[in-house]
């Protein structure tokens, strides 16, 4: 079974496309859904080893992560980035692992924002599908989508991949600047070519 991961910078469009995917009834892994359910668990081991890398404001009222306080501190300061990746990133790959051998079909996408600036995840994957979108684009649909000012929204575009270097990388593109039913028409031939390079495989 071919796996394609799926990535592209904040705001472009990489869970829609990943929809059209799914209404292929193609295999989707989500690398964000994950996490969300390692640090949405009271208790986790995930969040017990956070709380103790970062103290106390870590976890919220609720007992699961508190992602205002984390997302600003991994903004401003990398080792605090590099220890949290260092807690999650081994226990989403062991997920990812354990729901590829759930699968059987010509191929399967894993969605993974951060593909490009973690080559470890580059393993689990055959090819790279990259989602462009113009900067414009992307910064309104974060800005309505998460309530985020322009300057928080670059803050975490400035944190990500450049266009540059995830085109670099990118076996496979899709453009997501248009309507739903072209974005459709794309991944409909994008899903009879990964299906003919299963075919030319087997």
């Amino acid at each position: 079974m071919i796996w394609i991961g799926l990535t592209g910078g904040i705001g472009s469009g990489k869970s829609q496309v990943a929809a059209c995917f799914s209404a292929l009834n193609v295999p989707i892994i989500d690398a964000d859904a994950i996490s969300r359910q390692l640090t949405n668990t009271p208790n986790s081991s995930a969040l017990k080893a956070i709380q103790q890398a970062f103290g106390d404001k870590a976890i919220d009222v609720s007992s699961c992560l508190n992602r205002t306080y984390i997302r600003q501190l991994v903004f401003t300061d990398k080792t605090a980035k590099q220890r949290l990746e260092a807690i999650l990133h081994p226990l989403i790959m062991a997920e990812i692992h354990f729901q590829q051998s759930q699968f059987q079909a010509a191929y399967g996408l894993i969605e993974i924002p951060t593909l490009i600036e973690n080559p470890h995840f580059q393993t689990l994957v055959s090819r790279i599908l990259v989602v462009e979108c113009n900067e414009v684009f992307r910064l309104q649909r974060v800005m309505k989508r998460n309530g985020l000012s322009e300057i928080e929204v670059r803050n975490i575009m400035a944190n990500q991949a450049t266009d540059e270097e995830r085109l670099r990388v990118a076996d496979d593109v899709i453009r997501n600047e248009s309507s739903l039913k072209d974005l459709q028409q794309v991944v409909q031939k994008m899903h009879q070519f990964y299906c003919s390079l299963k075919n030319t495989e087997s």
